[in-house]
C-alpha cells in the first residue's frame, strides 16, 4: 500500500502553493488532489483562464449557488480547476492590512501578527512599484497596475470623479495608508492571469516526489481512531482510497468544512442529522460564513465602449470609511467595465442593453454573517450557502451610505458623460431610506469571498475548529489551510492572504513536521 508523507486536498490558492513548497524537500513525498482538471502543458491552458481582462468562463466553476438575502438565489463562483479560484478570478493582489492581523491576534492567534506575516507578503511579490523596503521584487507572483494612460474612458472618468470628490491619489493600494483611489494591484503578467498553478506549481511539476492527480473529488477522511490516515475518493478514480501521514485540507471555505462534516467532524446535532457517525463535536464547522457584500449601480455604456474581450474588466478601485464608522476602509468602490446580461433577461430588459458597466459598493468589514450546511452526505450535492447579507442593521446603514456616496460620483460632472444612462435606480430611490433598503436587499450580490467556516482560535474559543497553526482540534495529523480558518474578515480581496498563509504553514510543516 502506497502512503505519502503529505496529502494536499485541493489545488487552489493554498493547495498548489503548499504542494509546491512541501515538495522542495526531496525526502518528502507529496500527493496533490484536485477535483477539477489540470492543464500540465502551458499550450493546453484555456484562453479564458489566462486572460486577466475578464473572469474565466463557467467550464471551470463548481456551479454553486448562494442565498444573499430575502431567499434570493444567485451564482456563487468558485474555481474547479488546478489553481482553484486564483485561475478564474479578478486577479486582485491586495495584501491584508496590519489592522486585519491585529484582530486575528486579539482573537488569540499571535502567530499571525503583522510583523510575522509581512515578510511573507514581500516574499510572494515581484512588484516593481515602490521601494524595496515595502515590496518584494523576486517573488513568484508578478504584481502589475494599469497606468493612467491605459485606463479605458469610463474607468478614467471614475478615477477623476473620485479625485474631485476628495479621494487621495493612491497609486499603490498595498501601502499602509488608508483610503484613496487608484489602480488595482493585480497578479498578472501583461494580460495573463498568474494563478498559483503558474506561480508555484509549474516549476515543481517535474519533481519525482510530487504526485499530481486531477479530477479527484474527496468524499471523506479515513481514520484510525482519532488519527487521520488518508482520504476516500468518489467517481471513476482508482484507487478509491489514498493514504498519508499528514492530510491538509485546502478545498476552500466551502469544500473543507463539507469534507469535515461528511467525516463526522462538526456540530454534534448537524452531523447526526446527516446520518454520519460523530467523531468530534466542533460547533464552529460551518457555523459562520463571512463574505463581502456588493451592491450594483448599473451603467449602460456608450456605443463602442466597455467591450468584452477587448477592454479590461477591472482597472481602478476606491477605498473609504463609511460615514460615522470607526473602521478604516470598511467600504470599497469597484468599477466593473462590463457585465454580460444576456443570461439575465430581467436585467437585460431593465437596462435595454446586453452589456452594462457596474459600479459596485462593497462592504469589506461586515458585522453579520451567514452559515454553511449540508443537506445530505452526497459529495456531489452542493452545500447550503446562506450569506445573510444586510441582516445586521449596521451593515445595512453602511451600505446605504456607500450607495449614496457612489451615486454622487456617478452623477458628478466628471462621470456623467462617460455612460449613456443608469439602469434600475434613480434619485428618488437613493434619497429614501425605505426605497434604498429595498433596492439593496433586492440587488445585493457577493464578491464570492467565503471566509471563516472553520476558524482558528485558542482553546477557550468553542467555535475554534483549528489552533493558530491550523491543526484541527482533537484530530491527529489533520490541518486546514485555506480561507476556512480565517478568524476575522480581512478588508481586502483575500487571495493573496490565503497564498501567504500557505507559504507560512508549508514552512512550519517542513521545519517541524507533525510536531507543530
Amino acid at each position: 500500500m502506497t502512503s505519502f508523507d503529505y496529502i494536499v486536498v485541493g489545488g487552489g490558492s493554498a493547495g498548489a502553493t503548499l504542494a509546491a513548497r512541501l515538495s522542495e524537500d526531496p525526502a518528502a513525498s507529496v500527493l496533490l488532489l484536485e477535483a477539477g482538471p489540470d492543464y500540465a502543458a502551458a499550450a493546453d491552458v484555456p484562453a479564458d483562464i489566462l486572460d486577466s481582462r475578464n473572469l474565466a468562463g463557467l467550464a471551470h466553476d463548481w456551479g454553486y449557488t448562494a442565498s444573499p438575502a430575502h431567499s434570493r438565489v444567485i451564482p456563487y463562483r468558485r474555481g474547479k480547476v488546478m489553481g482553484g479560484t486564483s485561475a478564474i478570478n479578478a486577479a486582485a493582489a491586495l495584501r491584508g492590512r496590519e489592522a486585519d492581523f491585529a484582530e486575528w491576534e486579539r482573537l488569540g492567534n499571535p502567530a499571525w501578527r503583522w510583523k510575522k506575516v509581512e515578510p511573507y507578503f514581500q516574499r510572494l511579490e515581484n512588484d516593481p512599484e515602490d521601494e524595496a523596503t515595502l515590496h518584494g521584487n523576486n517573488g513568484p507572483i508578478p504584481i502589475a497596475r494599469y497606468a493612467t494612460d491605459e485606463l479605458i474612458p469610463i474607468q478614467s472618468a471614475f478615477y477623476r470623479a473620485c479625485r474631485s470628490a476628495g479621494f487621495r491619489d493612491c497609486r499603490d493600494h498595498n501601502r499602509p495608508e488608508y483610503g484613496g483611489v487608484g489602480p488595482w494591484p493585480m497578479n498578472r503578467r501583461d494580460e495573463t492571469r498568474i494563478s498559483t498553478a503558474l506561480s508555484h506549481l509549474a516549476s515543481a511539476r517535474d519533481r519525482s516526489n510530487l504526485t499530481i492527480r486531477s479530477d479527484c473529488l474527496v468524499d471523506h477522511l479515513l481514520f484510525d481512531g482519532l488519527r487521520v490516515v488518508g482520504v476516500e475518493l468518489v467517481g471513476e478514480t482508482v484507487p478509491k482510497r489514498v493514504y498519508g501521514e499528514r492530510v491538509i485540507l485546502c478545498a476552500g471555505a466551502i469544500g473543507s468544512p463539507a469534507i469535515l462534516l461528511r467525516s463526522g467532524i462538526g456540530p454534534k446535532q448537524r452531523v447526526e442529522m446527516l446520518g454520519a457517525q460523530l467523531l468530534m463535536d466542533l460547533p464552529g464547522v460551518g457555523a459562520r460564513l463571512w463574505d463581502h457584500a456588493a451592491v450594483p449601480i448599473r451603467l449602460v455604456p456608450k456605443a463602442g465602449e466597455c467591450e468584452i474581450g477587448r477592454d479590461p474588466r477591472f482597472q481602478v478601485t476606491a477605498r473609504l470609511k463609511a460615514s460615522g464608522s470607526s473602521i478604516d476602509d470598511d467600504l470599497m468602490f469597484v468599477l466593473v467595465s462590463h457585465l454580460d446580461l444576456t443570461a439575465m433577461p430581467a436585467l437585460q430588459s431593465e437596462a435595454n442593453a446586453p452589456v452594462v458597466a457596474v459600479l459596485l459598493v462593497a462592504l469589506m468589514v461586515p458585522f453579520g454573517c451567514g452559515h454553511l450546511a449540508l443537506s445530505n452526505l452526497d459529495p456531489t450535492v452542493q452545500p447550503e450557502i446562506n450569506l445573510n447579507f444586510c441582516a445586521d442593521p449596521n451593515d445595512n446603514e453602511r451600505l446605504m451610505d456607500g450607495m449614496r456616496r457612489a451615486w454622487d460620483l456617478v452623477r458628478s460632472d466628471d462621470m456623467r458623460g462617460a455612460y449613456e444612462r443608469v439602469a434600475g435606480i434613480d434619485d428618488e430611490t437613493v434619497k429614501s431610506d425605505e426605497s434604498l433598503t429595498t433596492y439593496i436587499k433586492s440587488n445585493v450580490g457577493t464578491f464570492c469571498h467565503a471566509l471563516g467556516t472553520a476558524p482558528m482560535g485558542p482553546d477557550d474559543d468553542r467555535f475554534a475548529v483549528t489552533d493558530q497553526y491550523c491543526r484541527v482540534r482533537g484530530i491527529e495529523n489533520l490541518w486546514i489551510v485555506d480561507a476556512s480558518v480565517i478568524p476575522a474578515v480581512p478588508r481586502v480581496v483575500p487571495n493573496l492572504t490565503v497564498i501567504m498563509m500557505a507559504e507560512r504553514i508549508a514552512e512550519w510543516l517542513s521545519e517541524a513536521g507533525a510536531a507543530i
